[in-house]
């Protein structure tokens, strides 16, 4: 197994857990996303995976992504099921796909997917007030992801804030999320 399908399925992982705590009720509520609220962290979620299933099998980027409809936790446990046999098949890391960042292997696709998705697993606990901690390696390794991108990707409408100076003595997860101009 790649270190980047380990850290992908540790973040997808990490996700179900907080989508496994999250109450009906907490779908309403304001994200740490300007303009989001949980439903809208989820449905980016499901069009990431969507996108990662769609790298494994077509090598191209879905057409339209899923919605949370009725029962987001039904439609998330789905499209991970999916997502995850897709990635277990033969040479689907080797995959050269045509991804939004450009074409790419699946395998380096994944890397960056999964990196937004850790982040978002926070987005969604944050905004549910349900356990927010994230493992402390994954998330020195998302830090890490994220530098190795021009700040002109990174930063702007619909991506990141600009970067939080992290308090001293900051833990990995605090300086990760401030990194991506979360507030903690």
């Amino acid at each position: 197994m790649s270190a980047n399908l380990r850290n992908y399925v540790k973040s997808v992982y990490s996700f179900d857990h907080v989508m496994k705590l999250l109450p009906e009720k907490a779908l309403t509520k304001q994200s740490p996303c300007a303009d989001w609220k949980s439903v809208d962290v989820i449905e980016h979620v499901l069009g990431g995976t969507k996108s990662v299933l769609s790298a494994a099998t077509i090598g191209a980027m879905p057409k339209s992504s899923p919605k949370p409809g009725n029962d987001p936790h039904a439609t998330w446990a789905k499209l991970r099921d999916q997502t995850l046999e897709a990635l277990d098949q033969p040479d689907a890391l080797e995959k050269i796909a045509n991804t939004f960042f450009g074409p790419m292997p699946v395998d380096t696709f994944i890397s960056f997917m999964g990196a937004d998705l850790l982040i978002h697993t926070w987005d969604l606990a944050r905004a549910a007030k349900v356990d927010e901690r994230l493992d402390a390696a994954m998330c020195k390794s998302v830090t890490a992801i994220w530098k190795t991108l021009p700040a002109e990707m990174l930063r702007g409408p619909h991506v990141f804030g600009p970067a939080i100076a992290p308090p001293k003595g900051a833990d990995a997860q605090t300086r990760m999320l401030n990194f991506v101009g979360r507030k903690v």
